[in-house]
């Protein structure tokens, strides 16, 4: 049970999709159209930002897909070994250290994307991002839309590695999202924030380049204090969450983690082998 965690929140968070293949195979696609969104990109853009994410995606797939499958071939073994609170702990803090290896490989395609891109479509993005915050401060207003999206996420993650929740599980976590709830503001807050620097950087080709490399290689080291304050007081909430879920797990559930864990380690490897 020691690995739970790492997988959750790494494997689950970033691929998002029970068949991992497929996840990956539109991965490229899916960060494309992201890109579009935000910067209205025409088509020789997006052709070569498609190739360029192609590569770094390859990387990931050579260099971290085999870490993580022995994570979680190790984790199958130790599925019927007492899960202890303190060993919970280190792998829940080696599990959001896991989660930030990802950003680095994608961080000079977006400094040399940023490079290239025109000046209104540095407009569009900065409009783009404002737009989107006020979306989000429309569902902190109202708190039970904000709370349903979460719990949507919490039951993908959960469905992917133990199937379906018991009544008691459910509870916990429709207690869990009452209780401690994602701090949507202060995130807003600190977009905002991340954004200012990103408008001063626009100042030089070269500042802004550096700026984005930098983000994207450790988005933490320009967070709000008051954001970094916040999301260090969810993760631990969040920690204390899993870690009652985890050892509240049935027989039919950790069956069902078992088989998964083996089903994802074996996609992983195939993935990593793929030329």
């Amino acid at each position: 049970m020691k690995y739970l965690l790492p997988i959750l929140l790494c494997l689950c968070g970033l691929l998002g999709c029970s068949r991992l293949d497929i996840a990956v195979n539109w991965a490229d696609t899916y960060i494309v159209s992201q890109a579009d969104d935000y910067f209205d990109l025409n088509s020789a853009q997006s052709k070569e930002l498609k190739n360029e994410v192609q590569q770094d995606i390859r990387k990931v797939r050579k260099e971290l897909f085999p870490k993580w499958a022995r994570s979680l071939r190790e984790l199958e073994k130790e599925t019927h070994t007492p899960l202890t609170e303190e060993g919970f702990h280190k792998y829940f803090q080696e599990s959001l250290e896991e989660g930030r290896t990802l950003q680095p490989y994608f961080a000079e395609t977006a400094a040399k994307f940023i490079t290239q891109a025109r000046p209104e479509q540095l407009e569009h993005f900065e409009k783009a991002i404002r737009k989107k915050n006020v979306e989000d401060e429309k569902k902190v207003q109202n708190g039970q839309q904000a709370r349903d999206e979460s719990r949507k996420k919490y039951l993908r993650w959960t469905e992917m590695w133990i199937n379906s929740l018991t009544k008691d599980q459910e509870q916990l976590l429709n207690r869990h999202l009452a209780e401690h709830p994602f701090p949507l503001e202060k995130q807003i807050q600190n977009k905002n924030h991340a954004l200012e620097k990103f408008t001063a950087a626009r100042l030089s080709p070269e500042t802004l380049r550096s700026f984005v490399r930098d983000y994207v290689q450790d988005r933490g080291q320009y967070n709000d204090p008051d954001y970094q304050l916040a999301i260090k007081n969810y993760q631990s909430d969040l920690e204390k969450f899993v870690y009652q879920l985890a050892l509240s797990l049935n027989d039919k559930q950790k069956k069902a983690l078992s088989e998964n864990l083996l089903e994802k380690a074996s996609a992983l490897e195939k993935l990593a082998a793929k030329d």
